[in-house]
Formats: structure tokens, sequence, C-alpha cells
């Protein structure tokens, strides 16, 4: 007579599975983890802008990011800039020279993220502005830390 082996049949939940199945999946994929290396506050030139942003290197992108607790007074024409020139040194009818331009502000109350092209190194500029370009009005601007890497 042949010995018949013992099989124990073992059910787990759905979620249980998937729960352990997630845990290994994770473990084994490389994180990467925004880092971030400015933040700050506005400063007011024509309009008084609220709140707070960040510079946020995640991998290979740069990303600059307003806050919840952002807000402005609504305009025209508004658009995020990166200028060489210190805050104080900006007006707006000279916002755009020794500047490049980021992205039509999407919003002007609320988080929001702006990713920087691969070609434009932070540290070539000196501050963040939000301006009006067809009126030529500087709403302000933040001020970047020296020594970003």
């Amino acid at each position: 007579m042949a010995k018949q082996g013992l099989a124990i049949s073992v059910r787990l939940p759905a979620a249980f599975l998937a729960l352990i199945v997630g845990f290994f999946m994770l473990a084994t994929v490389p994180s990467v983890e925004a880092s971030v290396v400015d933040s700050g506050a506005w400063t007011k030139k024509q309009y008084k802008i609220k709140g707070d942003w960040e510079l946020d290197v995640s991998g290979d992108q740069t990303i600059i990011r307003f806050n919840n607790n952002f807000k402005t007074k609504k305009g025209p024409d508004l658009k995020v800039f990166l200028s060489k020139k210190s805050v104080k040194d900006v007006t707006g009818r000279n916002a755009t020279q020794d500047a490049v331009l980021v992205a039509v502000l999407k919003s002007n109350k609320g988080a929001q993220e702006y990713v920087l092209p691969a070609n434009i190194d932070i540290n070539d500029y000196e501050s963040l502005l939000i301006h009006c370009e067809a009126f030529s009005v500087l709403w302000g601007g933040a001020n970047f830390s020296h020594g970003i890497s």
C-alpha cells in the first residue's frame, strides 16, 4: 500500500494577500524622494502674494511648488518667471529681461507645481517672479538662497 501525503489547503482573504504582494513589490522598487533645496515666502511689488513656495529636486527633475496657502490677486496674463536679478532690482518694465518663462500661472490660489525643463540650471537664477506680461506689472517675487546644489 502506497503512502499518501497530507495536503493542507489554506485560503487567505484577498485583501490580506494583496497587502502582502504590495509590500514585496514596494520593497523591490527603488524610491526617489523629493528633496526641498530652497523655500520661502513672497515679497510684494505691486500686489500682495501670500503663502509659501518650495524648490524640490526629485531625481533629475526640479520642481517649483506653491503650497496650499498660496494666494494672490487675479490678473490677466500672469506668468511665472525665473530671473537673474534679485526681487529688489526687478520692476514691471524689466521683469522679462535676464529672465526665463516657466509657465502661465495655473491659478491665483492653492497648491500648484511647475516642472522646470531639464536645460534650466536653477543656480543661474536669483529669483522667482509672478508677472503680468501683457501690462508689465510685477505682482511680486521671491529670492532664492545661494548655494543650491
